[in-house]
């Protein structure tokens, strides 16, 4: 069983859980060190640091980063959650992800679904408005039941009509992969490629060259371990953090509780629990360690600028 979970997704973004409900399933979970990790926002950070007050599991703030290039997340830990500037960047996204949101709002109503934006609004209970609210909002619609036919659950209308590929969605970031890791590492974070392979499906060759440039803007880890990478993505991802000194994360991507149908192209699931990834038989005994010490690395530079 994991002792720890580096990326979880609360209501403050597209997760289907409080913050506090996190703190608890972690808890049951018997988790040792949990990560916040929102889309574009640390709205769940500071109650999840309450409700864990008195307990023995420990929470690192962070957060998820869109760019542009790719569809590319770059995961901030330690990050200073209440600095001016980055809320004023976080502001900025969020009218971007609104304006993309209700772009895609449009577009499946010129598909044939039934769908207003008031209801995605109803699904959006934090400040971010992302994929999953507007697949909550259809799914629960009745005159749609028709034209979904089989999909019955998020993770697949995703997969059938909002994937990055699909002429309905709306990519709509405004910082680059480099002004990201930068925003990050000025707040006091360390900065993470999350799920680095399922931007580069088997392009290995890909992936590695794009880690170069990141490499030289200061991307300091990989995520090896996710429920959206392989076995063999993990084993390339902890060589590449071999090879190029870069610290390692792992973590569940967690946004609802409950069983998740496989991917249709992968055959892998998304985390049905905190903490629900394989590890492939790679340790975590040092990631903690590793990124603990980075992060006080991150502090003491920032501190002292």
């Amino acid at each position: 069983m994991n002792t720890i979970d580096l990326q979880i997704q609360t209501t403050a973004s597209d997760g289907k859980h409080s913050p506090a409900d996190i703190i608890s399933m972690a808890q049951e979970r018997n988790l040792k060190v949990i990560a916040i990790t929102d889309h574009d926002t640390v709205g769940g950070v500071q109650e999840a640091l309450d409700a864990v007050a008195g307990t023995n599991l420990h929470v690192i703030p962070g957060i998820e980063m869109s760019a542009e290039e790719h569809g590319l997340h770059i995961l901030g830990y330690g990050i200073d959650y209440t600095d001016a500037g980055l809320l004023k960047e976080l502001e900025g996204f969020k009218q971007g992800r609104v304006e993309g949101a209700k772009q895609m709002v449009e577009n499946l109503k010129h598909a044939g679904f039934v769908l207003e934006w008031h209801d995605v609004e109803q699904e959006a209970t934090g400040s971010v408005f992302a994929r999953p609210h507007i697949a909550r909002a259809i799914l629960k619609r009745q005159e749609n039941k028709q034209k979904l036919g089989s999909i019955s659950n998020v993770h697949d209308f995703i997969e059938m009509y909002l994937s990055n590929e699909s002429p309905h969605f709306v990519h709509r970031s405004h910082i680059s992969v480099k002004d990201a890791i930068a925003l990050i590492r000025n707040v006091g974070g360390v900065a993470v490629w999350s799920h680095p392979a399922i931007h580069f499906r088997q392009d290995y060759d890909g992936l590695e060259k794009w880690l170069g440039e990141m490499i030289g803007w200061g991307i300091q880890g990989l995520e090896v371990c996710n429920p959206s990478q392989s076995e063999d993505d993990a084993e390339f991802l902890q060589g590449l953090c071999s090879t190029r000194g870069l610290l390692r994360t792992m973590g569940s991507d967690f946004h609802e509780k409950g069983d998740h149908a496989a991917d249709s192209l992968t055959g892998l699931h998304s985390a049905r629990f905190v903490g629900d990834y394989d590890t492939y038989g790679f340790t975590t005994d040092d990631i903690i360690s590793q990124l603990d010490g980075a992060m006080q690395i991150a502090r003491s530079t920032r501190n002292n600028t």
